[in-house]
């Protein structure tokens, strides 16, 4: 078994789905597709893991022998999907992470959407899962891999909190114990049911062309600026207030190419100033990020400090922003968490190029779209990738 600890706050929130759609051209049959889908399956380990809570509110990854992914056929629209399936549960106790739709209505194309549980793995989890899909699709074989966790025994060793944040946890913790209690799966259940019955989410796609990214990408390399931060300034320049911004950051610290929720994040707090360019304004978003980046105590900040509370308080922050669970402890955290208080104005995630092949024999992969959840600490979540010669920049929030 494997615990569960940094990854904790995604076991009870209620909105944990991370959606990509592709595009493929070449043509397959039903059951080609359903044997490549179960063979990809059966080579992560975690998709075929089950989770448990034990009596003292831990929780587990644990083998499971009838993995409940699923692969349906139905023609589909992208935002009218996400709203139908992010209000029904992933059945986690039951192996269920991954579910896939596929529309072949296209002849010579087939369109796909796969929806992942944040528990199954990370936006570059689920890239590395279409990889092997279509791999197997192809009739190659795909190397097993094992679960590689970020837990507080990965986690850089040079990772230290803070006095405040240390002081700030063990607080918590002390108040927590005179109103402890464990959840478990109906909790989770009732919470979901209840969340969902008044929210609903809109997602919205941009394209950028070739030709307009190549401008924007040669700016930021004559500039020696990240292109994530050019995109920040583009977003806030007409904003006249400072804006909270939210990134997440792969946190991979050996470049594995395995399944598992290994993101970390950071977040810079910038009010654009009207008297400096564009380029200036983002060279100086790019130099905050950066120096963040490049120590670890900021980039693992948040993963260290969230392990830190008993596994039981993390479950009750989220229920009680869902709406389902009360107390005084949970209700103190989540204003302090900005779990609908205080949220980042701009979340986003960048998977910059694509670092999957695009050719598979007779398919090729043109086109990926990527959905991240409306986390419950952000108002505009953002998600962004290249492939090819094309950017997609979707923009996911409650409607």
């Amino acid at each position: 078994m494997y615990k569960i600890e940094t990854e904790r706050g995604d076991l009870f929130d209620v909105n944990m789905m991370i959606a990509m759609q592709i595009t493929v051209s070449g043509n397959a049959t039903e059951t080609e597709l359903t044997t490549a889908f179960n063979n990809a399956v059966a080579a992560f380990e975690i998709l075929n893991c089950k989770v448990v809570i034990d009596d003292n509110g831990d929780a587990f990854y644990d083998d499971c022998t009838s993995p409940k992914n699923s692969i349906t056929f139905r023609d589909f629209e992208l935002s009218e999907l996400i709203r139908e399936q992010e209000r029904i549960r992933f059945k986690i106790e039951d192996c269920e992470f991954l579910r896939c739709f596929v529309s072949l209505a296209n002849s010579g194309e087939m369109k796909m959407c796969f929806l992942m549980h944040h528990l199954g793995g990370d936006g570059k989890s689920l890239c590395y899962f279409i990889e092997a899909f279509l791999k197997c699709l192809n009739g190659e074989k795909c190397d097993h891999r094992k679960i590689i966790l970020l837990d507080r025994e990965t986690l850089p060793k040079n990772v230290k909190l803070p006095f405040w944040a240390e002081w700030l946890v063990k607080s918590y913790n002390r108040k927590w114990l005179k109103e402890r209690r464990v959840f478990g799966f109906d909790d989770m259940a009732k919470a979901y049911e209840k969340f969902w019955q008044t929210h609903s989410t809109t997602v919205r796609n941009e394209v950028t062309e070739s030709g307009e990214l190549q401008e924007k990408l040669k700016v930021c390399k004559a500039n020696k600026i990240g292109f994530t931060s050019y995109t920040i300034a583009e977003m806030i320049q007409d904003i006249p207030s400072v804006q909270d911004v939210g990134l997440a950051v792969d946190g991979r610290q050996d470049g594995n190419r395995t399944m598992s929720n290994q993101a970390t994040g950071i977040s810079v707090r910038y009010k654009y100033d009207r008297s400096k360019t564009l380029v200036q304004n983002a060279a100086i978003i790019d130099r905050m990020m950066k120096k963040k980046l490049n120590n670890n105590s900021y980039k693992y900040f948040v993963l260290r400090f969230m392990s830190g509370f008993d596994p039981t308080l993390v479950d009750a922050v989220n229920l009680e922003f869902a709406g389902y669970f009360h107390s005084e402890t949970s209700a103190k955290l989540v204003k302090l968490l900005g779990y609908g208080h205080n949220m980042k104005d701009i979340s986003i995630t960048n998977l910059t190029r694509l670092d999957i092949p695009t050719d598979y024999g007779n398919f090729k992969l043109t086109d990926l779209i990527f959905v991240p959840p409306v986390v419950s600490y952000g108002k505009n979540i953002i998600g962004m990738v290249t492939v090819g010669d094309r950017l997609n920049t979707t923009y996911h929030s409650y409607q």
